[in-house]
């Protein structure tokens, strides 16, 4: 399950918003997918709500839709709870896994070692 946590200021959120509008139209990955090969920068300005907007045109969404989600803050509250529940598990930084419920933090390496030890676990 993917969850948004704000790191990185008002753009992060502003986009993550916009995934969660894309997500009311059974695009959140391509929406997703589309964020990340167009970020160069924190604050860039590449997740301006303009381009949100061309973004979600630009994979067919209903933009009428998309703005009624964006401005009446429906993808803010799915954002904000997510958040909040991160912060009430102890984490503080992305990337942030749990696996059985223990936070794994950092590199790919943390992550695999972790999903090993716990498929070990699970044969016993």
């Amino acid at each position: 399950m993917y969850r948004h946590f704000i790191v990185v200021g008002e753009e992060s959120l502003i986009a993550a918003m916009g995934a969660e509008c894309a997500a009311e139209q059974g695009s959140f990955w391509a929406f997703h997918d589309t964020l990340f090969e167009n970020w160069t920068g924190a604050n860039s300005g590449d997740f301006a709500y303009s381009k949100l907007q061309g973004f979600s045109d630009d994979l067919g969404m209903d933009a009428a839709a998309f703005t009624d989600c964006m401005e009446n803050g429906r993808g803010f509250n799915r954002v904000r709870a997510h958040h909040e529940d991160a912060m009430s598990r102890g984490i503080d930084a992305t990337p942030t896994v749990l696996i059985n419920g223990e936070l794994v933090f950092g590199s790919y390496q943390n992550f695999q070692q972790a999903i090993e030890a716990a498929l070990e676990n699970a044969a016993e």
